[in-house]
Parts: structure tokens; C-alpha cells; sequence
């Protein structure tokens, strides 16, 4: 890390010095007009400020990306809350279709066993319990058919 550091530093330099070095630059301190002299370290010296200037603008950019912003982790979290309770109503609305499919299998399992055809009942009762497996109903009418037959 400090190797990339002191290249980053030194091509950093190399810059500066093309930029000081341009040819118009160089033939302007070698004037003998003392004021063309003047004009050019003025120049000079503006383009390092300005260089200097750029450079500390990007690092202030840098560090201003990196604010932590609180609001988006805010939104996730209620966008999460909203996602479970649309979860937890779209079960709940499961159950009952299934709870209602459960009951009227057990139905038609209780008419196949009034009209002695236990096999059917067996089978009706199983079909509920594929659809409510906590349906305990139907766990008891099928043991007792299962005795019946």
C-alpha cells in the first residue's frame, strides 16, 4: 500500500512538472524581460495552486461520499415489516381455503362412512389432512373407520 502511495506521489510530481516545464514555461524564465520573468512564476505558481486546489476538492468529495445515509436503512426496515405482513395475511388466507377444503373433505368422508363404504372415507379424510395436516378431527375419523373396517 505505501509503494502505491509513493508511485501515486511521484507521477504526481512528474505532472507538475510537465506542466511547469511547458515550452512556453521554460523560454519565458529564460527571458531577459524581467517582467515576462514575473508573469510566468505568477503563472506557475497559479496552475500548482490550482492543481493543489483540484486535489483537495476530490479528497472533500471522497469523504462526502461516504456520509452513511440512516434514511435508506429506515425505508428497508419498513419495506421488510410491509413484506412479512403481506406474507403472514396471504398464509393466513391460505389456511383458510385449506381449513375450508379440510372440512368438506371431512364431510364427504363422514357421508362415505354413514353409507358403509370406509374405503372412500379413508380416503376423504386423508385428502383433509393433505390440506390440514393439525386437523385432529380427521386423524380420529380416520383411526376409527380404520377399526370399523
Amino acid at each position: 500500500m505505501a509503494g502505491e502511495e509513493q508511485e501515486e506521489d511521484f507521477q504526481r510530481f512528474l505532472r507538475r512538472v510537465d506542466e511547469i516545464s511547458k515550452p512556453n514555461l521554460v523560454q519565458g524564465l529564460n527571458s531577459p524581460d524581467p517582467a515576462v520573468k514575473e508573469k510566468i512564476i505568477a503563472e506557475t505558481e497559479k496552475r500548482l495552486h490550482d492543481q493543489e486546489t483540484s486535489k483537495e476538492e476530490e479528497i472533500k468529495t471522497i469523504v462526502n461520499r461516504t456520509v452513511i445515509n440512516t434514511q435508506a436503512s429506515v425505508r428497508g426496515v419498513f419495506s421488510l415489516k410491509l413484506k412479512l405482513y403481506a406474507d403472514a395475511k396471504e398464509r393466513a388466507k391460505q389456511r383458510k381455503r385449506n381449513e375450508h377444503l379440510a372440512n368438506a373433505l371431512k364431510e364427504k368422508g363422514n357421508d362415505a362412512f354413514r353409507k358403509g363404504d370406509y374405503d372412500i372415507a379413508i380416503q376423504r379424510y386423508t385428502e383433509g389432512l393433505e390440506k390440514l395436516k393439525d386437523k385432529q378431527e380427521l386423524y380420529t375419523n380416520r383411526a376409527q373407520v380404520s377399526m370399523w373396517k
